[in-house]
């Protein structure tokens, strides 16, 4: 069985809504991974979160 994975669409603009998702995933215990969409499917404006 694989683990859920959750797509999180914070856009690319500058940046700042996308750190502060990610430095929340870094603090959540539940979260296996993460790491951006492939550029064909939106790149850096999605990440992508594997879930434990």
């Amino acid at each position: 069985m694989g683990h859920a994975e959750v797509k999180i669409l914070h856009g690319k603009g500058e940046g700042v809504l996308r750190k502060v998702v990610r430095d929340r995933l870094k603090a959540t215990k539940g979260v296996a991974s993460f790491a951006d969409e492939h550029v064909d499917r939106g790149g850096d404006g999605i990440t992508v979160v594997v879930l434990k």
